[in-house]
């Protein structure tokens, strides 16, 4: 009888295990297509998880442009992280301080560049970085001012500061009140000052020395409270990335780099302040006016073109580049020669050129993608040709996502230099390395959407 039994549950054993070789057999392409999905999804998340979200705000000393060039304090250290980490560094930029302090409480960025009163905030809340330098609240008041001439003393405070004041060192300390304005800017206030609309306004020692050079009539009072530290708030979720942030930001303040940005930003006798930022005429470089000529006959913001020509060339007029891409626009000699120019071309007749390209390509994509979006894609074709920018959209839209959003087509643009990708029936162009004008994109709007906000 147990040798019926035991013959009996293996013959049913045999069956099942045939059974599943068989299914097995049967699903391999299916099962080659799930896998093949799932290691594409895996490199979409790496590609997410790989960068480093940052919100900054636009700030004196930590954000501007300087010769068509995007720098300050803060920037400059997120870019030099982005370097020794290894890991790129994406910068959305927040003028709004509303904005930013719901930001700050939220998840929604690994890095929150903003400066406010945190002390009622406990480690639940917000998880903050090592410090990456240290300020103090000043007085700013107009030169020549007599404090003694008035009965109360209120000072102004702007929407974005929010640290306690001390005035016991004051004379008349008891006749000191402060005043709130949330909807003005420390800017808004300096020119306050010299309209003698109001007597005096407060910002941190930092903010006041990048000020002053251009508010000749104001001068720098005195200290008005304690020294706090400057840090970011981090994404609390992110204990493993928060610790090689510290890590770096602790290592990276004994260097003579560190040094030198804190002498570059935060001191009265830096070269960059005294000259970059204020309220005199903006300007990117000395090709602004026919720039701005140029676009306005083409129908396009002259700043893109700026961000674009920076990006290429630096504005250097003679430079021959890579593949022997010339002059101050870097065309391919192919494409010069359809825009009737040549190595030999002036630097208008470069420009001019430059305008026309710029021009067909926002007509190729004005109507195909958002209209917030239309200069990513222009600056992407600029780089790497439409045909490619074009193919990323189609495979986009294939895997059902939305091509007219710059931040899911480039994803797929990207995707161009893997075979199942490049080889896509959809595909016209072939194959693309393209992290390469990502990056060239992000830099382009990100200079763009500085220029923006300079004016």
């Amino acid at each position: 009888m147990k040798k019926k039994y035991y013959s009996a549950v293996f013959l049913v054993l045999s069956s099942v295990l045939l059974f599943i070789i068989i299914l097995l057999r049967g699903s391999g392409k299916e099962h080659n297509q799930i896998e093949r999905f799932i290691k594409s999804k895996t490199h979409h998340i790496r590609l997410e998880s790989d960068t480093i979200s940052v919100c900054l705000f636009y700030h004196a000393a930590d954000y501007f442009v300087y010769q068509g060039s995007l720098i300050g304090f803060q920037y400059d250290i997120l870019r030099q992280m982005e370097k020794d980490l290894g890991r790129p560094v994406k910068i959305t930029i927040e003028t709004d301080p509303d904005t930013m302090l719901h930001t700050a409480l939220s998840d929604k960025y690994d890095i929150v560049c903003y400066d406010f009163d945190k002390t009622n905030f406990s480690g639940t809340y917000l998880t903050l970085s090592e410090p990456l330098s240290y300020t103090y609240p000043v007085l700013i008041m107009r030169k020549r001012s007599r404090e003694d001439t008035l009965r109360n003393f209120v000072v102004n405070s702007s929407a974005t500061y929010c640290n306690k004041l001390d005035f016991s060192e004051l004379e008349n300390s008891e006749s000191w009140s402060v005043k709130n304005n949330p909807d003005q800017t420390v800017e808004d206030l300096m020119e306050l000052l010299v309209e003698k609309k109001i007597d005096y306004a407060v910002c941190n020692n930092n903010v006041a020395i990048t000020l002053m050079p251009f508010y000749k009539q104001l001068t720098i009072g005195p200290k008005i409270g304690k020294n706090f530290p400057r840090t970011w708030i981090l994404n609390n979720r992110n204990k493993t990335l928060n610790d090689s942030i510290n890590n770096w930001i602790i290592d990276f303040k004994e260097t003579n780099k560190y040094q030198t940005l804190c002498n570059k930003y935060l001191s009265s006798d830096s070269y960059i302040i005294s000259r970059s930022f204020g309220k005199e005429k903006y300007t990117t470089s000395q090709y602004d006016v026919i720039m701005k000529s140029v676009a306005s006959k083409y129908g396009f913001d002259w700043r893109l073109m700026s961000s674009i020509i920076y990006q290429e060339s630096r504005f250097i007029p003679d430079l021959i580049g890579f593949g022997g891409s010339f002059g101050i626009m870097q065309m391919m000699p192919v494409t010069g020669e359809k825009y009737g120019i040549s190595d030999t071309s002036s630097i208008e007749e470069q420009i001019l050129a430059g305008g026309k390209y710029i021009s067909f390509l926002c007509n190729i994509f004005r109507n195909k993608v958002d209209t917030t979006q239309l200069y990513y894609f222009v600056s992407g074709s600029y780089n790497s040709g439409p045909g490619h920018i074009l193919d990323a959209m189609a495979l986009c839209e294939k895997y059902g996502h939305d091509k007219t959003k710059w931040n899911e087509v480039v994803e797929y643009l990207i995707l161009k230099s893997h075979k199942d990708y490049y080889s896509d029936e959809v595909v016209k162009c072939g194959y693309y390395p393209g992290k390469h004008t990502a990056n060239y994109v992000e830099q382009v709007m990100t200079r763009y959407n500085g220029y923006l906000l300079k004016e």
